[in-house]
């Protein structure tokens, strides 16, 4: 196959607001920067989960693997028995652990913890099951020798796995992969304020400040900049947290400057005082021990950017092993069709603002000076039958499964488009205020805006605001079963005609 790159990407001088109104500095190097954040981050909860995971692991594992011990010559359970009997022993003891809040790192961090959270969890764990075989299989409890084996089994396993989770964490620690990376907004005393928490605070592992900012270039803070460089340090490193530090007398300002900075993934936050909207049910945190008001979550933290990420990479994989013949056939077929390169390259933007060529399979004869910013329109003289035929069944989109083998894009998720797009004479941006928290997550092959007719192009402001609202829900409610029902509505309703979803 080939692929034409000879599609550059031109920017209208009188227009060069479009993309750089949610991203709001030029400089094409920064904009190509691959050194930014990733969309797996490690954290807190993720070490929590991972913990649990093992817990589960090690009380499953103890019974199925008793019967393999030289000590026991006659197992007197069979292995769905076992399995059981360890699914009973785990639930006892995440329930046990949780209720006591031993889940958290800094129980982890200590030796004398860990082993009081093992030894407790050990022991309501037992006690669960011996009250079940009591009640259920009193014959069980005579077994002394497999019981005596097994409980010891299970404290070893317990213990093992805590002394190898304090090594790794320690190292973690150490190597700085759990800090939050923290920048400040607010050249004022709460700028001033929040910057010494953070630098305090930094020599505990629990952050690493990257700076404090101010609002625009008139009022430079401490040498880092203002919210301009801000943005240009998010396309080039991980940021984790962004902090607006301002009076909430400036409301106002607050609203304003976290719009300027929602294309970034991280969670933007505006200290507040404990007192005055401190409550029950305020959507609160604390960020280096001062209160504050979350005002956007970094999408997919944890757990949930690890499994959106290995759905990706499964997703893809089979995609493309199932799809090969149906992908070579299409690519003969343009071939044969005609004169021009098999595949095509285009700019678009992606995950936290960075730009990146998508791969499509050619649909319309090739005309440089064509940048994408206006769209295609149905009619377009330029498609070819077989393109037309490509576009209708979306196979013109399957060459992006290797976009999403390099990382670029996701199977679901917002659709990307050019740097430059424009509905009706205005920019995308300008158009529909929101648009940029789109990049908080990587662009999709298909969406929830796309099986929700936005799909051949945005042509109109409704349906520009439309596609942006539905984008957003996506972000907002995103679970694995929902990406699988937009699979399947995508396949079965877009792909292979009308069907039941």
């Amino acid at each position: 196959m080939t692929v034409s790159t000879d599609i550059e990407m031109r920017t209208r001088p009188s227009r060069r607001a479009g993309f750089e109104a949610a991203i709001p500095f030029s400089g094409r190097a920064a904009l190509n920067a691959h050194s930014g954040a990733s969309f797996v981050r490690p954290s807190y909860g993720l070490v929590n989960r991972a913990v649990q995971f093992c817990d589960i692991l090690a009380c499953v594992l103890a019974p199925v693997l008793l019967r393999r011990a030289w000590i026991v010559s006659a197992d007197p359970l069979t292995v769905v028995q076992g399995l059981m009997i360890g699914l009973l022993a785990a639930v006892a003891l995440l329930f046990a652990l949780r209720m006591a809040g031993a889940y958290r790192v800094e129980r982890y961090r200590r030796a004398e913890w860990s082993v009081v959270d093992v030894l407790g969890g050990w022991i309501v764990a037992v006690g669960v099951v011996a009250v079940v075989l009591w009640a259920f299989a009193p014959g069980m409890l005579g077994a002394k020798r497999w019981m005596v084996s097994w409980t010891l089994l299970l404290l070893s396993a317990l213990i093992v796995e805590r002394t190898v989770l304090f090594a790794v964490l320690r190292h973690a620690i150490r190597a700085g992969l759990l800090r939050r990376h923290v920048a400040v907004i607010g050249a004022g005393p709460l700028g001033e304020e929040m910057r010494a928490r953070l630098l305090d605070a930094e020599g505990y592992g629990a952050y690493c400040f990257e700076g404090l900012y101010s609002e625009d270039a008139s009022t430079a803070a401490l040498g880092s900049g203002d919210v301009d460089d801000l943005c240009r340090l998010a396309l080039e490193q991980r940021l984790d947290l962004i902090v607006i530090a301002l009076p909430w007398e400036q409301a106002e300002r607050i609203f304003a400057l976290a719009d300027k900075v929602q294309w970034i993934s991280a969670d933007v936050a505006a200290p507040i005082e404990r007192s005055t909207f401190l409550s029950s049910a305020t959507l609160a945190t604390e960020v280096a021990g001062v209160p504050a008001l979350t005002l956007s979550h970094h999408p997919f933290k944890g757990t949930e950017g690890l499994v959106k990420v290995i759905e990706d990479y499964v997703v893809a994989a089979i995609a493309l092993i199932v799809l090969a013949p149906v992908i070579l056939s299409v690519a003969l077929a343009i071939r044969l069709e005609g004169r021009g390169p098999v595949l095509f390259r285009q700019e678009r933007v992606g995950f936290s603002g960075r730009r990146f060529g998508i791969y499509k399979f050619r649909t319309m004869t090739v005309d440089p000076d064509d940048d994408g910013s206006l769209g295609t329109a149905k009619d377009n003289p330029r498609i070819t039958k077989l393109g037309a035929f490509l576009r209708r069944t979306s196979l013109d989109e399957l060459p992006q499964l290797f976009n999403v083998l390099k990382g670029e894009m996701s199977v679901v998720g917002p659709r990307p488009h050019v740097p430059n797009m424009f509905i009706e004479d205005l920019s995308y941006t300008e158009t529909v205020r929101a648009y940029a928290a789109r990049h908080r997550i990587k662009p999709g092959i298909t969406g929830w805006a796309q099986i929700n007719g936005m799909r051949g192009g945005i042509d109109s402001v409704a349906k520009a605001r439309r596609g942006v609202e539905l984008d957003l829900h996506y972000i907002k409610v995103w679970s694995l079963r929902f990406d699988l029902t937009i699979m399947l509505r995508t396949l079965f309703r877009h792909m292979a005609g009308p069907s039941v979803f």
